[in-house]
């Protein structure tokens, strides 16, 4: 389930919150002035986007070494795109290092 609260909300009942995203699986999103600026998940959540990330990790290491063995140079961008396109999906990599 998928909840947001404000920042104010949150200060007055962390407990009840945590106890929802522990026991039954909430997700609730914080916002500041009606602006979603972070989420609380629980620990399973977590493990399973940590899991998601790394898979994708390995799916850019996997085509970054068969480029290269097959062209021998490709940029990072151009691998993320690759993975991009094959998932339907944005990966929103940081644009600094």
């Amino acid at each position: 389930m998928f909840a947001s609260i404000s920042a104010m909300q949150l200060r007055t009942s962390i407990g009840d919150v945590l106890n929802r995203i522990e026991y039954r699986g909430d997700r609730v999103v914080i916002e500041r002035k009606g602006t979603p600026v972070a989420a609380i998940i629980g620990v399973p959540d977590l493990r399973r986007l940590e899991a998601l990330e790394h898979e994708r990790e390995v799916e850019l290491f996997q085509l970054a070494k068969r480029a290269a063995a097959e062209d021998g140079f490709v940029t990072f961008d151009e691998l993320v795109a690759t993975v991009e396109r094959a998932h339907g999906v944005s990966m929103d990599l940081p644009t600094h290092v």
